[in-house]
């Protein structure tokens, strides 16, 4: 018995894995591809930066798969009478969930995996990553007729970009030192970037243009031939193109894994609710279990920006108002063996 519930649930497990960890990944595999077919970017980048990408999306579709999958494991057990002729046969409820309880630890321990995968690519793999991404098109995020915010207080216009790192009628806002803005306007503009082997930055280089500053003393214009705007310097802890780690990412991997159990154990029950309806009604308990636990993440999020509670505790949040609803949950259908 424990054999066949759990083959009913990690079916439908594997299959919401893939087809959620799809669907997340849709967004990005457009503009992935966007990279290579318009920007220029090389295909080894491109396949790097996706392998590093799906440990961080196995992380969130692992818990989700597991409540579709229990939920629709149990909803075909009752619509078929399985559970019933369980029952009838003398077998409790809890007994039927120890497959549950053995594939939600699974699912977990899964997701906790994927955590520490996804944490490790944070730092060092992904630097990397963006240090090549930049090397070979600096100007990727850029485009023609629009205003971009390059860094915090860089804004940087073109009104055309022949190729990739080349710009024409360029006019930039330099407003990273604040005491001393800057406005430049130039007809040509290239991204340059150090070479090989020296500590890695990025510029750029204008060409016929104008330059107003203000030091102080009051406005300064000058006209150049050629000028070297620095845009990025090499890669630290406190600046340039990495952050900080994000405290919460080891906390995340931790809430996701109990979440992980607690959409099995809860999916059970919404599975034997939902099995008069059918596959339709185990899909839809799914979904709205699903948009239970974001919009409680969402509400955690709020009231730890008001700084209404803790950012600890926002994490946890949808974890400690699940954890009652899967108690009274398992409690009402714990003599559902007796109901038959």
């Amino acid at each position: 018995m424990d054999r066949y519930l759990f083959k009913e649930i990690l079916s439908p497990f594997l299959l919401g894995v893939l087809i959620l960890t799809f669907l997340m990944l849709f967004y990005q595999l457009a503009q992935l591809t966007e990279w290579v077919m318009d920007k220029g970017v090389s295909l080894s980048i491109v396949a790097d930066l996706f392998l590093k990408l799906l440990p961080s999306f196995f992380l969130l579709t692992i818990p989700m798969a597991a409540a579709f999958a229990v939920i629709t494991a149990f909803s075909r057990l009752t619509f078929d009478n399985e559970l019933t002729a369980l029952s009838t046969l003398g077998v409790g409820f809890f007994r039927i969930l120890q497959p549950v309880f053995a594939f939600s630890l699974i699912a977990a321990l899964s997701t906790l995996w994927m955590g520490n995968l996804s944490h490790q690519g944070e730092n060092d793999s992904m630097k990397s990553i963006a240090i090549r991404l930049l090397k070979e098109r600096v100007g990727i995020g850029l485009d023609a007729g629009r205003f971009t915010e390059m860094l915090p207080g860089l804004v940087i216009y073109a009104e055309s970009i022949p190729s990739p790192g080349q710009m024409q009628h360029v006019f930039i806002y330099d407003g990273r030192q604040p005491q001393y803005p800057r406005v430049i306007s130039a007809q040509n503009g290239f991204f340059i970037n150090s070479k090989e082997g020296e500590p890695f930055s990025v510029g750029i280089l204008l060409e016929n243009g104008i330059l107003h500053s203000d030091h102080g003393q009051g406005d300064n214009l000058m006209a150049f031939g050629s000028y070297a705007l620095n845009v990025q310097s090499q890669f630290n802890g406190k600046k340039g193109l990495t952050a900080a780690p994000d405290q919460g990412t080891a906390l995340k991997k931790y809430t996701l894994a109990i979440a992980a159990i607690l959409f099995s154990v809860i999916g059970a029950p919404l599975g034997i609710i939902s099995g008069k309806a059918g596959r339709l009604g185990s899909i839809a308990f799914g979904i709205l279990l699903i948009l239970l636990y974001y919009a409680l993440m969402v509400a955690g999020d709020a009231l730890a920006l008001k700084n209404q509670i803790s950012y600890g505790i926002s994490m946890w949040l949808p974890n400690l108002v699940l954890t009652p609803i899967a108690l009274l949950l398992l409690f009402r259908y714990s003599h559902f063996n007796r109901q038959g």
